[in-house]
C-alpha cells in the first residue's frame, strides 16, 4: 500500500512539474533570435558602423597580441615568443583595408563654396605632408607611404568634416593622386569625379587624369572616351599642349577603330 502511495505521489507531482513547471524560466527552451546580419539594412549608416567596428576589433587583436608577447619575453617562453613574433609578421603583412571610401559616402552632391579657415588649414597641412614624401639624396629615390597615408586622411578629414568647404575639390584631387600611387585605381577615379562633380570649374585636369586611368588600367574605354572629350572642353587650360595632342589622338583612336592602340 504505501508502495502504491508513493509511485502515485511521483505521478502527481510530474504531472504538476508538466502542467506549470513549463511556465517557468528554468523549464523554457528560448528560441534564438534572428542573427545581428539579418536585421541589418545595408545603408550607410551601417556600413560605417560594420567598418568602424572591424578596426576597433583589429586594433584589439594586435594589442592582446603585444601583451603576450611582453609575457613571454619576460617569462624567457623563446618558443612561445617565436610564435607570437610570426603572428605579428603576419599581421603586419596582411592586407588592412579601410572599407570606408570617404568619396563614396559623401555622394556627389556636394558643392564646393564656403571658405572655412579649418577646412584652408587641413589642406595646406596635407598638401604640405604630400610634397615632402620623396626622401632625396640628392634626388628622389624614395616615397614613404605613411608620408602618403596621413596626407590621405587629411584629405579625407577635410571631405567629412568640412562638406561645403571651397577645398573638397583640391581635396578629392590630391586623394586621387594618391590613390593613384597606390594602384588603387578604381578609387582613383571615383576621387578625381568628385573633383569636377563638386566644382566643375575645379582648376585641375581631373577628367583627364580619371579618363587615363579609364583607359589603360581599368579598360572602360566608352567612359574614357567620353571624359577625354570634357577634358578638351573644360579643363584645356590646365593641360600642356603635348598633352591636348595625346588626348585628340587618342579620341581618334577610340572613334576610329574598335581595336584601338593603347599609346600612353
Amino acid at each position: 500500500m504505501k508502495k502504491a502511495l508513493f509511485f502515485a505521489a511521483l505521478i502527481i507531482s510530474a504531472f504538476v512539474v508538466v502542467a506549470y513547471g513549463v511556465h517557468d524560466k528554468r523549464f523554457m527552451v528560448e528560441k534564438q533570435g534572428p542573427d545581428v546580419f539579418e536585421q541589418m539594412t545595408p545603408s550607410a549608416a551601417t556600413e560605417v558602423a560594420l567598418a568602424e567596428e572591424v578596426i576597433a576589433k583589429r586594433m584589439a587583436y594586435r594589442k592582446e597580441l603585444e601583451k603576450i608577447k611582453s609575457f613571454y619575453e619576460q617569462s624567457g617562453n623563446q618558443l612561445k615568443l617565436e610564435w607570437v613574433n610570426k603572428e605579428l609578421a603576419s599581421l603586419d603583412s596582411a592586407p588592412r583595408y579601410r572599407y570606408i571610401i570617404q568619396a563614396e559616402v559623401a555622394g556627389d552632391k556636394l558643392v564646393a563654396k564656403d571658405s572655412i579657415p579649418r577646412a584652408n588649414i587641413l589642406y595646406d597641412d596635407a598638401l604640405d605632408i604630400y610634397k615632402h614624401t620623396n626622401i632625396i639624396f640628392p634626388v628622389p629615390v624614395f616615397v614613404s607611404k605613411k608620408k602618403m597615408q596621413r596626407s590621405l586622411n587629411k584629405c579625407n578629414e577635410l571631405i567629412r568634416d568640412y562638406p561645403a568647404s571651397d577645398k573638397i575639390d583640391d581635396a578629392a584631387y590630391l586623394a586621387g593622386e594618391i590613390h593613384e600611387f597606390f594602384k588603387d585605381y578604381s578609387i582613383a577615379v571615383l576621387y578625381y569625379k568628385r573633383a569636377f562633380q563638386w566644382d566643375p570649374q575645379t582648376p585641375y585636369p581631373a577628367r583627364y587624369r580619371a579618363a587615363k586611368l579609364l583607359d589603360y588600367e581599368l579598360f572602360e574605354r566608352d567612359q574614357a572616351l567620353q571624359l577625354y572629350r570634357e577634358s578638351l572642353q573644360k579643363e584645356i587650360e590646365y593641360l600642356n599642349d603635348d598633352t591636348v595632342k595625346l588626348i585628340r589622338q587618342r579620341v581618334d583612336e577610340l572613334t576610329a577603330a574598335p581595336k584601338s592602340v593603347t599609346i600612353k
